[in-house]
């Protein structure tokens, strides 16, 4: 069963409070589990957690839709976000030039 409960999220506006991919500077969203909301990028297979009960959605969420998004979860690995894009570009210019 593939998880369609992957809610978009605009990157620009929120960075700064919840992060973003450490390797591109993207998100591509947020997934309740339970109470908790996990980001993450499809891209690098990555997910990082940002709290719990900020954002209503959860509430609405069957066990099926928890139990889903276990599954896709396990599939990402938990990494540190960096806090904007612009702190993913700094860091490429001092790694490659």
């Amino acid at each position: 069963m593939v998880p369609t409960n992957v809610i978009p999220f605009p990157d620009t506006q929120n960075s700064k409070s919840y992060g973003v991919c450490p390797e591109c500077g993207r998100s591509d969203g947020y997934i309740n589990l339970g109470i908790e909301h996990w980001f993450i990028c499809r891209e690098h297979n990555y997910r990082w957690l940002v709290g719990s009960n900020l954002f209503d959605s959860w509430k609405n969420q069957t066990v099926a839709q928890t139990q889903s998004a276990g599954l896709l979860l396990d599939g990402f690995s938990e990494v540190m976000p960096a806090k904007s894009p612009l702190d993913v570009h700094a860091r490429l210019r001092r790694q490659f030039g």
